[in-house]
């Protein structure tokens, strides 16, 4: 999915008190009051993964377990890729706190937050989160991740155009369509931030490799 035009607005979300607390909203008119619902109801049960179940899409789950158990040959169901998960947040970092930083709504059925994570041991990230309609309910459906670094690899296959993006620590494959402004106006060598999510419905050579959803060049 490419966005040419991104307008940012901010809705700020706190944690009072204990970690197990509910989580504080601030009103803010920019996100829908239903969208703004599943957001705080999927971020309360951040440490039960399992208890966001109806806030997450089938995609999403594979997302985060492929991200997590990084093997694409392993075909689990979705029951027992929830369990993998739920085991493995147990010893994750807390989440402190988290700030929506960014709101786009796509299309009727589609929108995209930014958030801002601080964790426990005051680490921070941020990542994007694509929201979806389905049967009438709003449902995370993929997590953006992003990685700067340097284009050590670009093809095409097919239809499609690749980058291997990183430096000599990790690397990670990137692929948008080879028809895309992304596909020709990057070349090897270029500094870039990018941003996408983890492709599970289909593979390149039997790994998985990364969605772009936005790619600048870091000058």
């Amino acid at each position: 999915m490419q966005v040419s035009v991104w307008k940012s607005w901010f809705h700020r979300i706190k944690l009072s008190g204990r970690t197990d607390r509910m989580f504080s909203v601030e009103s803010s008119p920019a996100i829908p009051e239903d969208i703004r619902e599943v957001i705080e109801q999927f971020f309360r049960t951040y440490h039960h993964f399992k208890g966001a179940r109806q806030f997450q899409t089938d995609t999403f789950i594979k997302e985060v377990f492929y991200a997590t158990k990084q093997d694409p040959k392993d075909q689990r169901s979705i029951e027992e890729m929830e369990a993998y998960i739920q085991r493995k947040n147990v010893h994750r970092l807390r989440l402190k706190s988290y700030v929506i930083d960014e709101y786009l709504r796509i299309g009727e059925k589609v929108c995209m937050i930014g958030v801002t994570r601080e964790f426990s041991n005051a680490h921070r990230n941020r990542v994007l989160y694509f929201i979806i309609q389905e049967d009438g309910v709003w449902r995370f459906h993929h997590i953006v991740r992003s990685l700067h670094g340097k284009i050590l690899e670009k093809f095409q296959v097919k239809e499609q155009m690749g980058f291997v993006v990183g430096d000599d620590k990790v690397a990670l494959l990137f692929l948008t369509h080879a028809d895309s402004a992304d596909a020709t106006s990057f070349i090897l060598g270029d500094y870039v931030h990018m941003e996408g999510f983890l492709e599970v419905e289909q593979e390149v050579s039997g790994q998985l490799f990364y969605r772009v959803v936005r790619m600048n060049r870091v000058h």
